[in-house]
C-alpha cells in the first residue's frame, strides 16, 4: 500500500512538471511572437490609438536611463491588455505585461476595480545604457465582446541632453 502512495505521489508531481513546462513553452513562444512583430513592424506608428500615452526618462546616479511608459485614459473599452515595449540597443531583456496568465488587466473608460483588474492606467519601466535611444512599443488587447484582438504600435526616440530636466515627458 505504501509503495502505491508514494508511486501515485511521484505522478503526481511528474505531471505538474510537465504542465509547468508546457506552461514555459507558452510563455517563450508568446514572447519571443511580440518582439518579433515589433520589429517586423519596422517603427510604424498607428494611426488611430485608442488611449493615451507618454514617456518620462530619468538618469540615474550610475549613468542609465529609466524610463517609464504610460497608457492610460482608454476611449473604449480594452480587455487582457498585453503590452512590450523592445529597445533594439538592449540585450533581449524587454519590459512587458499581460503575456502571462496570471496579469491580465483591462481598462475601460472612466473605470477603475482593482478587485477586478480593472486599471486606470498601465507604467511599463526599462533601462536603457545609451543616452540615445529608440523605444517600440506594442500594445494588444480584447475588445468590448473579447472576441476579436486589436493591436497599435507606436514609438519614442529619445536623447538625453545636458540641460534637459530629469524626468522631462518628450512625447513624440
Amino acid at each position: 500500500m505504501r509503495k502505491w502512495m508514494v508511486l501515485g505521489l511521484v505522478v503526481v508531481l511528474l505531471s505538474a512538471c510537465t504542465q509547468k513546462v508546457e506552461s514555459d513553452k507558452d510563455f517563450q513562444y508568446t514572447y519571443n511572437s511580440f518582439v518579433e512583430s515589433i520589429l517586423d513592424n519596422n517603427g510604424v506608428q498607428s494611426k488611430d490609438i485608442p488611449f493615451t500615452h507618454t514617456l518620462d526618462v530619468s538618469e540615474d546616479k550610475n549613468g542609465e536611463y529609466r524610463y517609464k511608459i504610460t497608457i492610460d485614459e482608454p476611449r473604449i473599452a480594452m480587455y487582457n491588455i498585453q503590452m512590450m515595449v523592445v529597445d533594439k540597443t538592449a540585450n533581449g531583456q524587454y519590459p512587458f505585461i499581460g503575456l502571462m496568465n496570471d496579469d491580465m488587466y483591462s481598462m475601460i473608460p472612466n473605470q477603475e476595480n482593482k478587485e477586478k483588474n480593472f486599471v486606470k492606467g498601465i507604467v511599463l519601466e526599462g533601462v536603457s545604457k545609451t543616452p540615445k535611444f529608440t523605444l517600440y512599443v506594442q500594445v494588444n488587447w480584447k475588445d468590448y465582446a473579447q472576441v476579436n484582438t486589436k493591436t497599435v504600435f507606436f514609438t519614442y526616440t529619445y536623447e538625453y541632453q545636458k540641460d534637459q530636466v530629469s524626468g522631462q515627458n518628450n512625447e513624440k
